[in-house]
């Protein structure tokens, strides 16, 4: 029989506490500010701690090994976690990064591992697993040995305490560093919002709002909701490449804005303050309405056109407000792991057209400049090619991954100008909104490609908001003619609500004309994003 030796005891021991020690000798290098890094060392060692006691408390070996492989794999994983997140985007995994990966789905996620996986991240699986690895070759007879079972009852007692009093002191001290605790209060937290969001926003209408009947003669009007667009990348915007040949074709008919920003930079957050009364004072309202809920009750008939996945691990934000809509057509129901391009939307959005319904609200919602790029466009649409000199970071790499975005950007408005026309044709009373939900960094102003709210760079906040209006509705409100003078003020969509109302000739009870871009009593108002912090006067 295998005997305990004081180099045994060590082993185990150092197997277990070999994740922390990881965390304490890489963390020095990732983590900013050393009050940071103290918090984060203590946190993890109490957590494992908690955790080496369990295994201790066991006496049969073949369970006790089991425990011992698991606990130090979650502590590795952990770890890995943590540390990745740090070198990533220099800050801890918090509450709202959690809440956007609970909303992501599979094919994103997918997408997310192809490019964050970097070196840095393989070299660290490979640190933080090889030992434990190395763990699964001993026999439990001999783990035994190395986590021995505490024969004295006073021992089991003091585990027992300390497991006490290590919760006690993370419960009060270190909740925001202990990432299994963010993530089950942030999961919970989650499923609540996403149950009161099926509540409320998902039926037809809103107890919340009262509507008057908008007028009863033909309307079309069209509302495109982009994504991962910036202006940062776009010719009408200023950009040093032609990335919108088509819509600079008719850029005298467009209401282009110079100064919208996005409320945040995830879909999620963004597009229920896009398309909700929530707002950076009242996020996730528990008596809520959508921009779909408005129309429903102003008498129009609403599509939505998707050619975002539906489902995921979870509905979606979008797919939550969608399903108040009349009509859904979702698109892209299938795994679109590897290509997925937004002309199949023309032809669906060709057939509602002609639908005989007076009064047509038709919401689209594009997988537009969505990571991966080059999956964004045909390959008629790579015109992009070579060094940008506007690229901040220059290398292969980032040389590629700039041309592909502005190839999809070059094919996105070979989309917004096709609706366009295809709204044109109809030669009603009619409009065609455009919008991101929010931009991406593609190494402009930092070596960072995609969007995170912890960096929060202009172009992750900078998206483009563009209108076409048709004659005849120019004959029907002709104080819209002019919308010229309103294209330079500054606007946070999260008014959009009250934009979208009022472009819509849609009167409710909670409208507030100073919140619309469109309006004569438009007021200049704090473009609040993150923790308090003013958008206009940021660094």
């Amino acid at each position: 029989m295998y005997k305990s030796t004081p180099v045994s005891l060590l082993r185990g021991l150092f197997l277990f506490i070999y994740p922390f020690l990881v965390v304490t000798i890489i963390g020095w290098f990732l983590i900013p500010f050393t009050k940071a890094y103290l918090k984060e060392v203590i946190a993890f060692g109490l957590l494992t701690s908690i955790l080496l006691c369990i295994p201790l408390m066991i006496k049969s070996s073949r369970i006790s090994k089991i425990f011992f492989l698991l606990l130090t794999f979650l502590l590795s994983l952990l770890a890995f976690i943590k540390l990745s997140f740090y070198s990533q985007y220099g800050v801890k995994l918090s509450a709202s990064a959690l809440f956007v990966i609970f909303e992501t789905n599979t094919t994103e996620g997918a997408e997310f591992l192809r490019y964050y996986l970097n070196n840095f991240s393989i070299i660290l699986l490979f640190i933080l697993f090889l030992p434990w690895v190395f763990s699964l070759s001993i026999p439990s007879s001999r783990l035994r040995m190395v986590v021995p079972y505490m024969k004295h009852k006073w021992l089991l007692l003091a585990s027992l305490v300390w497991i006490f009093i290590a919760v006690f002191i993370i419960n009060k001290k270190f909740t925001d560093q202990n990432i299994l605790y963010t993530s089950i209060n942030s999961y919970s937290e989650y499923r609540a919002t996403k149950a009161m969001l099926k509540n409320t926003l998902a039926k037809k209408s809103s107890p919340v709002i009262t509507v008057e009947p908008s007028p009863e003669e033909p309307q079309t009007y069209v509302v495109v909701i982009g994504e991962s667009t910036s202006t940062w990348h776009m010719q009408l915007y200023g950009y040093n490449r032609n990335t919108n040949p088509l819509l600079s074709e008719i850029k005298d008919e467009l209401i282009i804005y110079e100064d919208v920003i996005t409320p945040n930079v995830h879909t999620i957050v963004a597009l229920d303050k896009i398309l909700t009364l929530s707002d950076y004072d009242h996020p996730n309202l528990e008596n809520n309405a959508s921009i779909v809920q408005l129309a429903n009750q102003a008498g129009f008939t609403t599509y939505w056109l998707s050619n975002q996945r539906p489902v995921g691990f979870h509905e979606s934000m979008s797919t939550t407000i969608a399903n108040a809509a009349d009509h859904k057509y979702f698109l892209a129901t299938d795994n679109f792991t590897n290509t997925i391009y937004d002309e199949v939307l023309l032809p669906s959005l060709q057939t509602v057209i002609k639908e005989p319904d007076l009064k047509k609200m038709i919401f689209i919602h594009l997988i537009g400049t969505h990571s991966d790029y080059k999956k964004r466009y045909p390959s008629s649409f790579q015109k992009f090619t070579g060094r940008n000199s506007r690229t901040l970071i220059q290398n292969p790499n980032t040389e590629k991954i700039v041309n592909e975005y502005d190839n999809a950007v070059l094919y996105n408005d070979y989309i917004i100008k096709n609706i366009i026309e295809s709204v044109r044709k109809e030669n009603t009373n009619s409009y065609v909104l455009y919008f991101s939900d929010h931009g991406d960094e593609v190494f402009d102003t930092m070596d960072l490609m995609g969007h995170n709210e912890y960096h929060g760079t202009k172009p992750m906040y900078e998206v483009p908001f563009l209108v076409w209006i048709s004659d005849k509705y120019k004959e029907e409100r002709p104080n819209y003619k002019n919308l010229d003078a309103t294209k330079d003020r500054k606007y946070n969509l999260e008014n959009f609500i009250h934009s979208f109302a009022d472009l819509s000739n849609i009167e409710f009870n909670l409208y507030d004309s100073s919140r619309s871009i469109f309006n004569p009593d438009f007021e200049n108002r704090t473009r609040w994003i993150k923790q308090q912090e003013d958008y206009d006067t940021r660094e």
